[in-house]
């Protein structure tokens, strides 16, 4: 950048700082607001396959109709020796989930999302809770203190509280021994809800072709990688609420937002300089010159934009935690708005176009 441009910026951004602010938090409040959208939507999706994720299986085995970890359909647990030739280095544990009712300690009722695991090491009369439920299970937070309460007709012990179980189904999941959740759930005695399996060494190369011979000749369940199945509870949610969509559709709608408040910030600084800018041509610059102007002035709008949303968007999600215990900021949230942050650079830019193309030396003339 030549120094006649960059003089002009600096002048610009020290003695006129307020008529850039309005612009600056306009954006910052939009961008804001599209990078907390998109970190609910991208907690939304995680949280919808938080117990696939959290149990850390390779694959699983489900009934071949079942899309989301949340409703499976019982099959009978010999499946898994019927199924250990085609991935005959691995071993599974048996899962059961249902609803279950629940009594608090205090009397308070509800349900919770019961999930048997085998393998654990929860005892047959403990249970596990995520510590973000803890309130709305009505337990103490003291994890030194002894909790009793009531699943089904059964007094179980609270054992442990982990914090990668959080959700936003109204019933709180809760982790027991897996012999203890199917007689809860009242299940057949040798009936599961599915099988996580593990590799003991590497994945086979040809996982997908076993589960595809599996399919052939056991087409009443199906083998599918921990990734799949997880990605078909995520859009089992997304698609059957909706909730996911609408979250997705606001950040862009404020992504949108963002692009027009950019671009018109930069026309309206065009407007506000322009006797300026002419003036610049009539002493010996040029259009480049004008155009370097102009994006160095969108440039440090963005720029601004994008490290105050940084800051601000983490300290939102974190005060909005006790209200969305399922919502976490990761950087991988700031992609979009980032995305959204360069196209409405260029969209102000492209837009300023036409008016730096009136600055034309004939300009300076009718001046």
């Amino acid at each position: 950048m030549t120094s006649a441009p960059f003089l002009f910026i600096r002048t610009v951004l020290i003695r006129d700082w307020r008529f850039l602010f309005v612009t600056m938090a306009s954006c910052v409040v939009a961008a804001t607001v599209a990078t907390f959208q998109f970190s609910v939507y991208n907690s939304f999706r995680l949280a919808s396959a938080v117990v696939p994720r959290a149990l850390a299986a390779d694959f699983w085995v489900k009934a071949s109709s079942v899309e989301c970890f949340d409703f499976p359909a019982p099959f009978p647990e010999d499946y898994g020796a019927a199924l250990s030739r085609y991935v005959p280095d691995a071993m599974m544990r048996r899962v059961v989930f249902g609803f279950a009712p629940w009594r608090s300690p205090t009397g308070n009722r509800g349900n919770v999302a019961l999930v048997g695991v085998e393998g654990l090491g929860i005892s047959p009369t403990g249970f596990v809770a995520n510590d973000s439920d803890l309130g709305r299970l009505n337990i103490s937070r003291d994890k030194n203190s002894f909790v009793q309460a009531s699943i089904g007709e059964q007094t179980l012990t609270l054992e442990d509280t982990v914090d990668t179980l959080p959700t936003y189904l109204g019933a709180p999941y809760v982790l027991t021994d897996f012999e203890t959740a199917r007689g809860l759930l009242r299940m057949d005695p040798s009936a599961v809800a599915f099988l996580a399996g593990n590799f003991k060494g590497e994945r086979p190369t040809d996982f997908e072709a076993q589960a595809s011979r599996a399919a052939l000749h056991f087409p009443d369940v199906a083998i599918t990688s921990a990734d799949d199945f997880a990605a078909s509870s995520i859009d089992y949610w997304q698609n059957k609420t909706g909730a996911g969509l609408a979250i997705g559709l606001a950040a862009v709608l404020a992504l949108l937002l963002m692009i027009l408040l950019l671009a018109n910030g930069v026309l309206r600084f065009t407007q506000r300089y322009y006797a300026d800018l002419l003036s610049l041509l009539g002493h010996g610059a040029n259009s480049r010159d004008i155009a370097m102007i102009v994006t160095g002035v969108a440039l440090a709008i963005a720029l601004v934009t994008l490290g105050a949303t940084s800051v601000i968007t983490p300290v939102i999600v974190l005060l909005f935690k006790p209200l969305l215990p399922w919502t976490a900021f990761a950087l991988t949230d700031l992609v979009a708005p980032l995305a959204g942050i360069l196209a409405a650079l260029g969209v102000a830019i492209i837009s300023a176009r036409k008016a730096i193309a009136d600055l034309g030396p004939e300009a300076v003339f009718r001046s």
